[in-house]
């Protein structure tokens, strides 16, 4: 029972890793302080950053639910996790060079931009992508 809590733990602190390792880029990626504009009550930082640690989650879940209960698997979901993160920036990124105005600013804006839909639907997608490629 010991060990089991145990992993329990190592999974939920690797996952916790991962998470707060993803607003960070997420953060770096968008001007300003995310997690200000989302406290001053700002509706598009909020829903990148809940989209972003949404598909983040969907991918841990999918990693440790892939690559095997106990300790052998505790490696394997942060390799997964920091895959996610990064594949996660690499389509915020691309999505932003496909269209005009920069994704990051518009995250600033205090009424909700349709281009912060389309910033959720391709994380969404890209954790898909990812979760289908451990499956």
């Amino acid at each position: 029972m010991l060990e089991l809590i145990g992993q329990v733990l190592a999974y939920s602190g690797v996952g916790l890793v991962v998470l707060v390792a993803g607003f960070f880029v997420i953060d770096l990626l968008t001007p300003g302080k995310l997690g200000q504009l989302i406290m001053d009550g700002n509706v598009n930082a909020a829903v990148i950053a809940a989209t972003w640690l949404f598909s983040l989650g969907l991918i841990l879940w999918f990693a440790i639910y892939f690559t095997g209960a106990g300790w052998n698997g505790l490696d394997d979901a942060l390799v997964y996790g920091a895959v996610g993160v990064g594949a996660q920036a690499i389509g915020f990124v691309v999505l932003d060079a496909l269209t005009p105005g920069r994704l990051g600013v518009i995250c600033q804006e205090s009424r909700l931009h349709p281009a912060v839909l389309v910033s959720a639907a391709i994380q969404l997608a890209v954790a898909l992508v990812v979760c289908a490629s451990l499956t």
